[in-house]
């Protein structure tokens, strides 16, 4: 049985006793918004590893992961409003840091010193049970023995990742999995605060891309200044087509619709699915071959975040969406 069909098996298993086909209805699609998000990742682990590590910095790269979408997303803010009022300040700025600018510079700067399988493995993998364990304290949810099972086999296979970099100080690779811990962190937090607000999909995109360019923006130009142009315009524009449009208004989405209509844990799951094809992915496309104890790995804390995030829980039933 494949790390696919044991995640599905366990997401798809309660539709057999929904009430309604609405109930079906709103359980598959939230399980393919999850999947396409699951691309989406992995597509953008890589594209942002192949820029940091080429012709980009990933101070670059944060302006083309918030431009693009801006142009798209800045009528959306605007005609929605500009989420102070509607969610408060304190939602708002939680919102921008869990998926927005800090995210992006904490996550790609990791990406400088640790290859593309372990941010998957590390940062994706680990972000569903950052989510349980926020969830746990804002909203007092409880863990069964199947989830702290999973806890433990997760953190063993993060241990199993970082092991190369945890004894070899040399490589500098336990820099990048200390920084994907903490951008797995950050994006807990957006996940449970989306679910607590409320707002639309479309809604927390614009916020978080428009709010992250208007504080970027300055101090990249004025700071940092733009290497853009002299980079090659292929991976300008491949970059600004993944950042932008694939990682900031896709993606973003995606995991939106997938929180709204399958809460915020049961959403995270589907992250267990990346390391598998970020690792898939890095061999042809990076040169990057995973250990053996790294597949091992892989699989572990996948099998871990399935477990710890409450997919096979009697808790974890279908959720109408959020309007």
């Amino acid at each position: 049985m494949t790390i696919r069909s044991i995640a599905l098996s366990g997401l798809l298993r309660p539709a057999k006793a929904a009430a309604s086909d609405p109930d079906r209805r709103n359980l598959y699609l939230g399980v393919g918004a999850g999947l396409l998000v699951v691309l989406c990742w992995a597509g953008w682990v890589i594209a942002t590893r192949f820029a940091v590590t080429t012709h980009l910095r990933p101070v670059d790269v944060a302006f083309l992961r918030y431009a693009v979408p801006t142009m798209a997303l800045a009528p959306v803010l605007w005609r929605r409003g500009l989420g102070f009022r509607q969610i408060g300040v304190r939602r708002t700025l939680l919102l921008v840091a869990g998926a927005g600018l800090p995210f992006l510079l904490v996550s790609s700067t990791g990406m400088r010193f640790a290859p593309a399988s372990d941010v998957g493995a590390v940062m994706v993998a680990t972000m569903p049970v950052f989510v349980a364990v926020f969830s746990a304290l804002l909203g007092g949810e409880r863990f069964d023995r199947t989830r702290v099972v999973g806890f433990a086999v997760v953190v063993a296979g993060v241990l199993g990742i970082a092991a190369h970099g945890l004894f070899d100080g040399a490589a500098g690779a336990w820099r990048g999995h200390l920084l994907f811990l903490a951008a797995a962190a950050l994006f807990a937090t957006y996940t449970v605060t989306l679910r607590r607000a409320g707002v639309s999909p479309w809604h927390a995109a614009a916020i978080v891309n428009v709010y992250s360019l208007l504080a970027f923006a300055p101090v990249y130009f004025l700071v940092f200044g733009s290497q853009l142009m002299a980079a090659p315009a292929h991976e300008v524009i491949t970059q600004a087509a993944m950042q932008g449009v694939v990682a900031g208004i896709i993606a973003l989405f995606m995991f939106g619709e997938a929180v709204r209509r399958l809460g915020a844990s049961r959403a995270a799951v589907l992250g267990a699915l990346t390391p598998v094809f970020v690792a898939l992915l890095g061999i042809p496309l990076l040169g990057e071959f995973p250990s053996r104890l790294t597949w091992l790995a892989i699989v572990a804390v996948s099998l871990g975040v399935v477990l710890a995030s409450g997919a096979f829980s009697r808790a974890a039933a279908p959720r109408r969406p959020v309007r």
